[in-house]
């Protein structure tokens, strides 16, 4: 039988894949000719690259206020994928297979936004949902590594500047950066994007005012089969 999410849950999902180092939207204005740049190329790059890996390791810790989330993914380049999220102590389990996307937490966390009724019945449970439902829009780009490539530097206010070749760990990189500054405090953005062959993406990092974050992408390889969780109850 379907179930409603209560409005709570959607809220806290929603700040989580907020989390996504997001700044507004980018593309040209409505009835522009796009005008790309050096930096732009590299970025239009980086998005079909990882729209077509097998399958890449997402890990990363981003900050929003008091709140740390830390996150652990697998994903496959269709969009499937799964792995967890650690929000003030509790492990939510994140699953995308198909269309729907599907997550399991803890009773502690349903205690802190929901009724103890529905602590009871979802808690330790996994939940299933639509991966196309609005409400989990941000929640499901970290399952895509081409939408969290494509994200990052969304409706970026100034050019983006690309750096010469550098070492990162072991790989030879560019490195893309956005800096600018509003109401006078000051926001950064990079990403570290392999310098020769496929622009494969190794590092994110953000910070602004309100939220700073570190994402690495790693071990890359073939995709991994994932498998739906037994019984979940649907709450589209």
């Amino acid at each position: 039988m379907s179930r409603r999410l209560p409005a709570p849950v959607t809220r806290s999902l929603t700040v989580l894949g907020a989390a996504a180092l997001v700044l507004s939207t980018w593309g040209a204005a409505a009835g522009a000719a796009p005008s790309y740049t050096a930096a732009d190329t590299w970025i239009i790059k980086a998005i079909g690259t990882e729209q077509h890996v097998g399958s890449v390791h997402i890990k990363g810790s981003i900050t929003q206020g008091t709140t740390t989330i830390n996150v652990s993914l697998v994903v496959n380049g269709d969009g499937e994928g799964g792995g967890t999220f650690v929000e003030s102590g509790s492990v939510i389990q994140l699953k995308r297979v198909g269309p729907l996307l599907y997550f399991n937490a803890p009773r502690k966390f349903w205690h802190a936004h929901a009724t103890a009724a529905r602590a009871r019945a979802y808690g330790g449970k996994w939940i299933e949902v639509s991966a196309l439902d609005k409400r989990f829009q941000s929640f499901d780009q970290f399952l895509n590594a081409g939408d969290l490539v494509a994200a990052v530097f969304a409706g970026h206010p100034t050019p983006l500047t690309v750096s010469g070749p550098t070492r990162y760990q072991r790989h030879t990189v560019v490195i893309l950066g956005d800096t600018f500054t509003q109401k006078g405090k000051r926001s950064t953005g990079s990403m570290y994007l392999s310098a020769t062959g496929p622009a494969i993406v190794y590092k994110i990092v953000e910070r602004s005012p309100t939220e700073s974050g570190t994402i690495t992408f790693s071990h890359y390889g073939p995709a991994v089969s994932i498998t739906t969780p037994p019984e979940p109850i649907n709450l589209s």
